[in-house]
Parts: structure tokens; C-alpha cells; sequence
């Protein structure tokens, strides 16, 4: 069965480790050196340390189809690749150091927790949620209401993006106007038989977001063709 991941935060390091046969052959310590990988889940102090080369779970063979062992370096093999290539290991995700209504004590107290990012703050529930202390609902609450802003405003910024792209456009070909430069006929598009207002709503629909100002007809037809081929990617 494949672990369910989310939120999990896996670090590899090197470890030495005494080896019995060899000590006892040489009288003397022998050590030999070894990968390990420490799994911390969210909400909970607990956490496991495992050879990075050991069996994890039963995985598919993606040639074969067959069942076979998938060991701890395969399952998080971003952060194994990031290890072996001495990289920093990431925890993907948006660090607590961006939620404005965290003191820094209360991050240090969900890193201690095992929490390191908004996501797995949302992820975690029931046992570990309450681990958080009486405000732990609440302070879900917020990160999932500052996210949901964050989203929107992204989108926001996506679409000024898109407008000030457009308006550049419009400047160029009334430039290509004046200096007496007939622009190429544009095909027949399937938004033609749409007025302003119900294109600006079909914009919406696709984004969240109605167009801001007031664009003119190509514009909006524009926004429209390039909003579909984005949902259609």
C-alpha cells in the first residue's frame, strides 16, 4: 500500500554504525557508514529514523507492473536527489515565516510539532489538531482563510498581468496604424456573436475574476481565446 505523504517531512543525513562481525573479527570498533532518513508528521513530536536503503512499502514496477519493495530514498526521492547532490532539502510548501498572525513563539512551537509549512497546518486534524491547544481550530481557520486570499490574489495579479500585456499590444498596432501599417485580418472567432457584458462574464467564469477597467471589444474577445487555451492546457 503507498503511504499517504502530505505534509510529511523527510530528511536524510549520514550516520555511522558499529558493525559487530567486523568489530569482533578486528577487536577493535569497526563503524561503517550509513544513510538515514528521519520522517516527521505533522502535529505529532514523534518521528522516525530508517537506512535510507531499507524497505519502505510494496510499490508497482512501472516496467514490469510487478509488486516489488520500494525502499525510503525511492519514496522521497526528490529530497535523496537533493542529499546525495549536498542540496538543501526542501519542505515544499509556504514557510510559517509568511503567515503575518503567527508570533514567533507559536512558529516555534509548530516546528517543535513537526510543522513547517501553511499546508500541513491544514492537513493535520483530530489527534494532532489537538495537540495545538485550545486555539489550534482557530488558528487553522485563519491559514485557511489566508491562503484562500492569497490564491485570489494571485489571480488578481495574473489578470493585470494579462490586461497590461493587452494594452501593450493595442499601442503597438495603433502605432502600426499611424506609420500606415495594415495589420493582418484576424480569423473569425466563436465570441463574435457574444455582446461586451456576456464576455466579461465568460471571462469570469474561467478566471474568478471579471476583467478590471474596461477593455474594448478585441480585448475581451482576446482574454476570452487566451483563458480557454490556459484551461485547456
Amino acid at each position: 500500500m503507498v503511504p499517504n505523504d502530505k505534509g510529511v517531512v523527510a530528511i536524510f543525513r549520514n550516520d555511522v554504525v558499529k558493525n559487530p562481525k567486523k568489530t569482533a573479527e578486528a577487536g577493535r570498533p569497526i563503524f561503517d557508514d550509513i544513510e538515514l532518513v528521519e520522517i516527521r508528521h505533522p502535529g505529532s513530536k514523534d518521528y522516525g529514523v530508517y537506512p535510507a536503503m531499507e524497505h519502505s512499502h510494496w510499490g508497482e514496477d512501472p516496467m514490469s507492473g510487478d509488486l516489488r519493495k520500494i525502499t525510503y530514498a525511492e519514496r522521497f526521492s526528490k529530497q535523496y536527489q537533493q542529499f546525495k547532490t549536498h542540496q538543501h532539502q526542501t519542505k515544499s510548501g509556504t514557510p510559517l515565516d509568511y503567515l503575518p498572525f503567527l508570533t514567533e513563539a507559536k512558529r516555534a512551537e509548530l516546528r517543535a510539532l513537526n510543522i513547517y509549512t501553511a499546508e500541513a497546518l491544514l492537513l493535520i486534524d483530530g489527534a494532532e489538531l489537538k495537540n495545538l491547544g485550545p486555539g489550534g481550530r482557530e488558528l487553522k481557520n485563519k491559514t485557511a482563510e489566508f491562503m484562500e486570499n492569497s490564491n485570489e490574489a494571485a489571480k488578481i495579479t495574473k489578470l493585470e498581468a494579462e490586461l497590461e500585456l493587452m494594452r501593450a499590444k493595442n499601442q503597438v498596432l495603433e502605432d502600426d496604424l499611424k506609420a500606415g501599417v495594415v495589420p493582418p485580418k484576424e480569423p473569425p472567432s466563436e465570441y463574435d456573436g457574444m455582446t461586451d457584458t456576456e464576455l466579461r462574464e465568460h471571462i469570469k467564469a474561467l478566471t474568478g475574476v471579471a476583467p478590471k477597467g474596461h477593455p474594448n471589444r478585441k480585448t475581451l474577445i482576446r482574454m476570452a481565446q487566451e483563458q480557454k487555451e490556459n484551461v485547456a492546457a
